[in-house]
């Protein structure tokens, strides 16, 4: 019994002292919106991981500004000082279907900035009714994941982070809970969820089934804040929809 109990503080200890995973989502405000970064990492809280998840987001902006460092953007500089265990990519939304080589271009230049340890994740975002695309037929979110995994098979340890097929499947099954703002472009409050919920099944390769709904910490000033709230009806639908996604395709 004595033996057993040393055993099981060792552990205790063993796991206490894991390594904290550091996570940078590199994009825009289709990352930003509904803080998509922090409901990750509450999730991974919530089941024990030790994960510091980060950003380097501006509204509008394409791997090219961050490469270049237009908008303010500092990706390069943090890139270049701070290893990270995972990074995750987004480029403009349009960029995947209209300008695929320039992403890939600025992706490949963004890469070399990381060692080769690091987890990379090509984000796959979602089309939506006034995507801009003059002259190209495009119904869904199929082709921007398709265009990216072009880009994944290139390269070594890159994964594709299916979003826009989660966005799809779900609003066919559940046309009444919007998933996208009134501007019918960027995530709502559930449509960010569901992405969160996306990313953590991706990343963990755990069910996101069971995670709790409501997301608070305290701002600077000791105030609670909630980064989300998603009702519980459309909680545990939001996590079917994404569980489904991740785990049919492995």
């Amino acid at each position: 019994m004595r033996y057993l109990t040393i055993l099981l503080i060792l552990l205790l200890q063993i796991s206490r002292a894991q390594k904290q995973e550091k996570v940078l989502f590199v994009g825009n405000s289709f990352t930003f919106y509904w803080n998509l970064p922090s409901q990750l990492e509450k999730m991974a809280q919530e089941q024990n991981l030790d994960w510091n998840v980060n950003q380097s987001t501006a509204g509008g902006a394409t791997l090219r500004d961050h490469w270049q460092g237009n908008k303010d953007l500092k990706t390069r500089e943090i890139l270049s000082k701070t290893t990270f265990e995972r990074v995750i990519f987004q480029d403009h939304s349009t960029y995947p279907i209209m300008h695929i080589d320039t992403t890939e271009f600025y992706f490949s230049k963004l890469k070399t900035l990381l060692p080769p340890q690091t987890k990379i994740y090509l984000y796959a975002t979602w089309y939506y009714p006034n995507f801009p695309v003059e002259g190209l037929v495009i119904k869904d979110s199929k082709q921007i994941e398709l265009n990216l995994k072009d880009i994944s098979k290139k390269y070594k340890n890159i994964e594709i982070i299916p979003v826009g097929r989660a966005f799809d499947l779900f609003s066919s099954k559940y046309p009444g809970i919007k998933l996208l703002t009134d501007d019918a472009k960027h995530p709502s409050h559930n449509g960010t969820y569901l992405a969160a919920c996306v990313f953590y099944a991706t990343l963990t390769g755990q069910s996101s089934k069971g995670l709790d709904r409501r997301y608070e910490d305290k701002d600077s000033n000791g105030k609670k804040i909630y980064y989300s709230i998603v009702e519980e009806s459309s909680a545990s639908k939001l996590q079917s929809i994404a569980d489904e996604i991740v785990f049919k395709k492995r």
